[in-house]
């Protein structure tokens, strides 16, 4: 059990969870409540539609390391279960159980709604997991990119389903006022934009320990291209720009909040300046880093926790 745990890497799977959660309950939930509406999806079927993301994501990482164990072999910085703990054939079937699980919750739930074809959303990245896993990631920057844009959908999945519900159920004020719910994606891919960012930085910079694995099994992946001291670089490069986004942000719609301010400071833009010092210095420990930035993710995250707030210095009357 404790090699399934590790094999689906269950502390991802916990932030991918939490992050759908603080979506619905401190950013949907509160601008629909503060403007006079309510959630229609139920928290079963939310639960459910949690439950197949997090399926998606573990079945992406066991099909990942089937590809990858002789890379990890080489590289030794991560304790080898494919092959050994568990059969090759054995991931295999778990990997098609989770996802073929996904989709059908996905396609069931897009039926309750009335979109089916949300289905296929899913039916598409569970695809492209396959083909990251087996081959885009060879190539330089595609497989890195790949993997922020599907770790960015995270948060969009908490809304896929809430807005047709909620079309339906106002369809009658929606139609006198000329408005629409879309608006809400926009909070959405703010947090979006960071994860993709943190992503980034996260793949690149595990890149750079498995570069004599990656080295060995022909992938042209930044730090192989580059060199390690270019790609330190392009990882502190990225945290720059999500300093200064987290300034565009702020000056765009957060101003009218001094808690906000004071969070982005302290829990933002802080911790990325530590991360840029520590990638930087050639000696830096790994673990260190990528826990920095594990860390960072959830604090962008954390920032819904003020949002409540936040709108009601906004949208009140």
């Amino acid at each position: 059990m404790q090699e399934i745990l590790r094999l689906i890497r269950i502390r991802t799977i916990a932030f991918a969870a939490l992050t759908m959660y603080a979506m619905r309950y401190w950013v949907i939930l509160p601008i629909l409540e503060l403007n006079g509406f309510t959630l229609q999806m139920t928290n079963w079927a939310f639960s459910l539609l949690v439950f197949a993301v997090c399926c998606l994501i573990s079945g992406a990482y066991m099909i990942n390391d089937y590809f990858d164990i002789r890379t990890d072999r080489i590289s030794g910085i991560r304790n080898v279960v494919v092959g050994k703990s568990l059969s090759r054939r054995s991931v295999i079937v778990l990997h098609s159980l989770l996802n073929a699980c996904a989709v059908i919750i996905a396609f069931y739930l897009g039926f309750a709604v009335k979109v089916w074809k949300i289905g296929i959303l899913f039916l598409l990245v569970s695809g492209i997991l396959w083909f990251y896993s087996s081959y885009y990631k060879k190539y330089f920057i595609t497989g890195n990119i790949i993997a922020g844009l599907l770790t960015a959908l995270i948060p969009v999945s908490a809304i896929i389903y809430e807005i047709p519900l909620l079309n339906m159920a106002y369809a009658g004020i929606l139609l006198e006022t000329g408005t629409n719910f879309l608006y809400m994606f926009n909070w959405m891919f703010a947090f979006s934009w960071f994860i993709f960012l943190n992503t980034l930085m996260y793949e690149i910079n595990k890149d750079i320990y498995t570069v004599e694995g990656d080295k060995e099994n022909g992938y042209q992946t930044i730090p192989v291209v580059l060199g390690i001291s270019a790609t330190r670089n392009i990882i502190a490069g990225l945290a720059v720009v999500a300093m200064l986004s987290a300034g565009v942000f702020y000056w765009v719609e957060f101003t009218a909040s001094r808690a906000i301010f004071a969070y982005l400071l302290i829990a933002i833009w802080l911790p990325y300046a530590a991360y840029i010092v520590i990638v930087r210095k050639k000696d830096g420990n790994r673990r260190l880093q990528l826990r920095l930035i594990r860390i960072m993710m959830l604090l962008c995250i954390g920032v819904s926790l003020f949002f409540k707030h936040f709108f009601q210095l906004i949208f009140a009357n």
